[in-house]
């Protein structure tokens, strides 16, 4: 699932970076509930994004609840694991300083008061959110960077927005939940999917996934196995042929010390030869030392894995063929809103480190600008969430495949990037730009 592979982006950018601490600062704001019969309309949503249905909007609501707003700004909160999404916070910050610096919103300063750390559990997830919500009365959470989201049904219940990179199929049909990529859901239960494949087969020499063969290696958890089942029928969809799905690579914290048996069994997979791709759902570990061990065994068909784009780890994995889900930092040349990220993530924090859960953070920050600047001055959380799903579509000027609520509450139709590391002097160069998916018939769909 595409929620796993993030997951994992993530995860794989926090090899370098020891996660720092948290702002304390709480909003003195304090909460003025008027709600009439506002309640979550998520069960008459019929709007399913990845799915392939296009319901347009959900049902306003009343009411005019503006806890965390004052006359001057709007309170935000956040809940980051910080050990895999450091930084998420600066690239929001980036994004929201070039706003206030305009003059805000409608003359309201956007203030994130404080970064709370879930450490990737469910029950402190919740106690952050609560803390939030209940003691510093923010006015939504934003951003929101881990997989261990357990806080989503009272988010939904306490009818607070939330915003960030959704991760985990939590996120799901979650009516007050804004993904700046949408919200994910478990992709073996939509019965559409983007057909990555077909934009993926761009590596081969050919251009084709046809007759190819390919071998797919995760560590032994759950959610990879997951994405492992719905990745393989994709493939074979566009004529390639999956001769290996293993995954028993030991999840971490557990350490390999030798990849030669899980390389021996890929460069056999294909009849006693070796598969033309090898597709590593695995941590940034797992993916480099299966790399090393396969191109040191005479590898040389295409490696591609998830986790190895990040400059701090630049040129550790020369060769390696890193997917992302948005446009990279490189595109800056060609794509001004990327260049806009840059130049924001520059003015707020010089030498900051253009990293994966930065730029999340400012994509998360660039969404929750535009939601609130169409839901008006009069701001209440009722106004914002009518404000998207009361139909929303935003593009991010390219740099981030487009949005639309409440479409994608249920589902993500990500595009995809690919890049490979060059090494120190090369850096990293786009195999493939970013391209929107074709939706298929999901050939995992389980109803």
């Amino acid at each position: 699932m595409r929620s796993t592979i993030k997951a994992l982006v993530a995860a794989g950018a926090a090899v370098t970076l020891v996660a720092g601490c948290s702002s304390s600062k709480k909003s003195s704001t304090s909460p003025t509930t008027t709600a009439g019969a506002a309640k979550s309309a998520t069960a008459t949503t019929t709007a399913t994004g990845a799915s392939g249905s296009t319901g347009s909007t959900l049902p306003p609501l009343s009411g005019n609840t503006t806890t965390g707003v004052s006359a001057t700004e709007i309170h935000i909160g956040a809940i980051e694991y910080k050990a895999d999404y450091a930084g998420a916070e600066d690239g929001f910050n980036a994004r929201i300083k070039r706003q206030n610096d305009a003059g805000g919103i409608y003359g309201r300063k956007i203030v994130l008061d404080t970064v709370l750390d879930d450490g990737n559990l469910n029950e402190q997830d919740l106690t952050a959110a609560k803390t939030l919500v209940q003691q510093d009365n923010v006015f939504a959470i934003a951003p929101i960077m881990t997989s261990g989201f357990g806080a989503e049904p009272y988010l939904e219940q306490a009818k607070v927005p939330f915003f960030g990179w959704s991760v985990t199929p939590n996120w799901c049909d979650a009516a007050w939940g804004f993904g700046f990529e949408g919200n994910d859901c478990d992709e073996t239960k939509l019965p559409q999917i983007g057909d990555f494949a077909a934009v993926e087969q761009k590596l081969f020499p050919d251009g084709t996934a046809h007759g190819k063969a390919i071998v797919e290696v995760s560590e032994d958890n759950d959610s990879a196995r997951v994405a492992l089942a719905s990745f393989g029928p994709v493939w074979e969809h566009d004529g390639a042929k999956v001769v290996l799905n293993d995954t028993s690579i030991p999840s971490p914290p557990a350490v390999v010390g030798d990849y030669t048996p899980y390389a021996q069994k890929a460069l056999t997979a294909n009849n006693g030869a070796s598969p033309d791709l090898i597709q590593c759902v695995c941590s940034f570990a797992d993916t480099l030392g299966l790399y090393k061990k396969v191109e040191q065994l005479g590898y040389k068909g295409v490696f591609q894995g998830f986790t190895d784009y990040d400059p701090r780890i630049l040129g550790t994995s020369q060769g390696i063929i890193t997917e992302i889900q948005f446009a990279p930092f490189e595109d800056a040349s060609k794509i001004p809103a990327v260049q806009q990220m840059v130049t924001d993530l520059d003015n707020y924090k010089p030498g900051i480190t253009h990293s994966l859960p930065v730029a999340s953070g400012y994509w998360t920050a660039d969404l929750l600008i535009q939601g609130l600047m169409k839901a008006g001055p009069n701001l209440s959380r009722e106004a914002l969430y009518n404000a998207f799903n009361g139909g929303f579509s935003y593009g991010y000027g390219g740099a981030v495949g487009p949005i639309s609520y409440p479409r994608d509450h249920h589902g993500t139709d990500v595009e995809l990037d690919f890049v490979q590391d060059e090494g120190k002097s090369g850096g990293y160069v786009e195999r493939i730009p970013l391209t929107k998916l074709t939706q298929i018939p999901n050939p995992a769909y389980k109803p």
